[in-house]
């Protein structure tokens, strides 16, 4: 190949990955925007039905006696935080760590292999290798620290693991 070539596809290559970039990028943070939205409308609502609930009651005893209650019962459990799942978040950096890891790690093998053909070439795939292989590293180490943690705070067996 001759370096008009290889500058070419170099040229085509990076395009196609802004673009998909600032796509994926402008997707995100509209989703993010409506899901942001959402819960705030949905929050809003929920508080506007427990005041108009707690409005009802005249009297400390009467709202007692509806906490005492089983739908007081579950009034109150719907106020309750939702605990999020850290292993399923674990593993999602797990799964995310290893394909980066895996995508570097076959960037940097092609390029390696086709270093003499390729030229310019190369340094784009040493470079997107290293940085993936990099960032996929990075996410299993967090992934593993994030075990070590939760397991230690007692957030993945339900006890809290004594300190030694």
């Amino acid at each position: 190949m001759n370096d008009l070539t290889v500058n070419s596809i170099l040229n085509t290559a990076s395009a196609m990955v802004i673009g998909m970039t600032i796509v994926i990028c402008a997707a995100w943070i509209i989703a993010s925007i409506i899901t942001s939205m959402k819960e705030r409308a949905n929050t809003r609502t929920r508080a506007d039905v427990y005041n108009k609930l707690i409005d009802k009651f005249s009297t400390a005893p009467e709202f007692i006696e509806f906490l005492q209650s089983d739908a007081g019962l579950r009034f109150i459990e719907e106020q309750t935080v939702e605990v999020s799942l850290p292993m399923s978040k674990i593993l999602s950096s797990i799964r995310l760590g290893v394909n980066l890891s895996l995508a570097g790690a076959g960037m940097l093998l092609v390029a390696n292999v086709f270093s003499n053909e390729f030229g310019a070439f190369y340094v784009a795939m040493a470079v997107g290798g290293t940085v993936a292989l990099t960032i996929g590293l990075g996410f299993l180490v967090s992934a593993l620290i994030s075990y070590k943690l939760c397991k230690h705070w007692g957030l993945l067996t339900g006890e809290k693991a004594q300190a030694k």
